[in-house]
Order: C-alpha cells, then sequence, then structure tokens
C-alpha cells in the first residue's frame, strides 16, 4: 500500500514538474523577441532560482541524488518535507528557461523526499523508509522518462545498498504507478 502511494505521490509530482517545464518553455516560445533575446532566458531562469533559494529556504539548498544517498548513509533515511516541492519548483524554473540541466536529480530528489515523508508519516523503521524512498525515485523516474524499468533499476544499483528479493516487489509497484500515472495524466504514447 505505501509503495503505491509513492508511485502515485511521486507520479504527481513528476507530471506537475513536466507540465510546468511544458508551460514556461510555451511561454517562452509565444513571445515575439528576436532569436538573440532567447539567449538570456537561462540567466533569468538562473537569477529568479538564485533569489527564490535566498529569500524562501534561507540560501540552503541540498541538491540531488547526493542528498538523497546522504540521507540513507546517516543511517536515518530523512529527507526534510521542503525537497518535496523545493526541487519542482527551482528545477522547472531552470529547465523551462532553458538552462542546461535535466529533470532526472530533481525528480529522484524530490520522488525520494516523498518517500522518505510517507515513511515517517507510517512509522516505518530505517530499512523500510530506505526501500520508500527507493521506490518514490523509481517512481518518479518512471513518471518523466516513461520507463519503469529504469526506475527500478535505478533504484536498486544507486540507493539501494543492499538488495533483497522481496524488494522488487514494492519498487515494481510504485514504479508502474509513475509510469501509468504519467501516461494516464498526460496521455503520453510509449
Amino acid at each position: 500500500v505505501i509503495a503505491t502511494l509513492a508511485g502515485l505521490s511521486s507520479g504527481l509530482v513528476a507530471v506537475l514538474l513536466k507540465t510546468l517545464v511544458h508551460y514556461l518553455q510555451h511561454w517562452i516560445a509565444a513571445i515575439p523577441v528576436s532569436r538573440f533575446a532567447y539567449l538570456l532566458f537561462p540567466v533569468l531562469g538562473l537569477l529568479l532560482c538564485v533569489f527564490i533559494i535566498r529569500q524562501f529556504f534561507r540560501g540552503e539548498i541540498e541538491k540531488g541524488i547526493a542528498m538523497v544517498l546522504k540521507a540513507i548513509a546517516r543511517k536515518s533515511s530523512f529527507i526534510p518535507l521542503k525537497h518535496t516541492y523545493l526541487h519542482v519548483i527551482t528545477s522547472s524554473i531552470t529547465v523551462g528557461l532553458g538552462g542546461s540541466a535535466g529533470l532526472e536529480a530533481p525528480i529522484v530528489a524530490t520522488g525520494s523526499a516523498v518517500g522518505s515523508n510517507l515513511g515517517r508519516i507510517s512509522d516505518l523503521n530505517y530499512q523500510e523508509r530506505t526501500l520508500v524512498i527507493a521506490c518514490g525515485a523509481a517512481a518518479g523516474i518512471s513518471a518523466v522518462f516513461n520507463a519503469p524499468i529504469a526506475g527500478v533499476i535505478f533504484a536498486i544499483e544507486v540507493l539501494l545498498a543492499e538488495t533483497v528479493v522481496s524488494y522488487f516487489i514494492p519498487l515494481i509497484i510504485a514504479s508502474v504507478t509513475g509510469a501509468l500515472c504519467s501516461k494516464i495524466i498526460l496521455g503520453e504514447a510509449s
């Protein structure tokens, strides 16, 4: 049940991230400016992200997969709640305005934060929280890239230090749930 919730939540966050990026790209394409003015949009995105991080998050941001690995390595597997939305905001602005970053690390960080906070609410132990973190990351990758198997393999390869055969079932459930969420809401083909 928790793997399904992690998959659904991470899938919805991934849909939000993709929608924001596409909305910003369409907004930029509709602006009647010269081709050389488009070179300024990535700089604008960078400045806007710096402003948001300094004003609303006191200049503190842990980035991407390193933050997730650090949380797992500390034997706590707790990721602060702000990471469930911080990376969505900053990465959608950066990527949507043409910055040279991808959606891989932000969705892993966001999906992992969703899984960690679901584990915290459910009062799971360290190993179970780590598994739910991996479920959230797998679902996020699956939803963003429409690749459920890649999400599972990433979670096993990168996030889970020890892999038990029973971990595959919740990982597959979360990953497929995230991918289905994205396909149904966004209407994307395989």
